[in-house]
């Protein structure tokens, strides 16, 4: 018995509820194409198994980036904690980012796209929302940060989780919306960068981990959504990054321009 026939034989007789989970990762054709058949061990090889050779891919991809999302922007929390100052890092841009990832999260459930496609839109909407709360804490804004905390819980509430909730319609203005909120959301990141000449507190690890991200996205996007909106965001959310990445790398350890000027005078 070939090695083929041998993997063939055990994938034909996974448990039921594995085969369930697989078929409704991958979808029943690619699953019997690229598991249950494993197509790929055997010539001549069926038309089917390139694009979902592409699907498995960017399946793997989008479930890497829901995983690696949920801890992406703990070492910029951690950073903010530790130092206990929010120098270098935009409030403005980051409300702005906060309600983004709502608007995008809002769309994406409403349009029923698998969840390996917009899932790190809820971790990454989760941590900024405490990233805005430090922010606000450590600018001397307390009062600020505790009001805003149950409009925030319940503008997700009606978004995301109500039933039926706002109108398809609504979703996808809030979509385009989101489009120019990213847009604002990094330029005050950017801007602040730029005249300080300094990263500040903003984390490497993070903007480093979020490009990735970012461009990791543009593929499963192209793979799996078919909407122009969606992959125009991705697409800007990938351009801006790249910005920020560009900046941590020319200020990598600059002092702020402001620390300078105190020392001189």
């Amino acid at each position: 018995m070939s090695l083929a026939s041998t993997i063939q034989k055990m994938t034909r007789s996974l448990p039921a509820p594995v085969e369930q989970l697989g078929e409704s990762i991958l979808g029943n054709k690619c699953y019997a194409v690229l598991v249950r058949d494993v197509s790929f061990l055997t010539p001549p090889y069926p038309a089917a198994l390139a694009p979902c050779a592409k699907l498995a891919l960017s399946k793997i991809i989008g479930i890497g980036i829901v995983f690696a999302s949920s801890i992406i922007k703990l070492p910029q929390i951690a950073k903010l904690v530790s130092s206990s100052s929010a120098a270098g890092v935009s409030v403005a841009g980051t409300a702005l980012e906060t309600a983004s990832y709502l608007g995008m999260l809002a769309y994406a459930v409403g349009a029923g796209f698998p969840f390996s496609t917009y899932g790190e839109q809820a971790f990454l909407w989760i941590q900024d929302v405490a990233v805005l709360l430090l922010l606000l804490v450590y600018s001397g804004r307390s009062a600020l940060a505790v009001g805003i905390v149950p409009v925030v819980l319940a503008s997700a509430y009606y978004l995301v989780l109500s039933v039926p909730g706002p109108s398809m319609a609504f979703r996808a203005t809030l979509q385009a919306v989101t489009i120019p909120l990213n847009l604002a959301s990094k330029i005050p990141q950017i801007i602040t960068i730029f005249k300080n000449k300094s990263t500040g507190q903003l984390s490497a690890v993070s903007v480093f981990a979020y490009m990735g991200g970012s461009v990791a996205r543009v593929f499963t996007t192209l793979q799996e959504v078919d909407d122009h909106i969606v992959l125009a965001g991705v697409v800007l959310s990938a351009l801006l990054n790249g910005v920020l990445v560009v900046q941590m790398v020319m200020y990598w350890g600059a002092t702020p321009a402001a620390s300078k000027d105190k020392k001189q005078k």
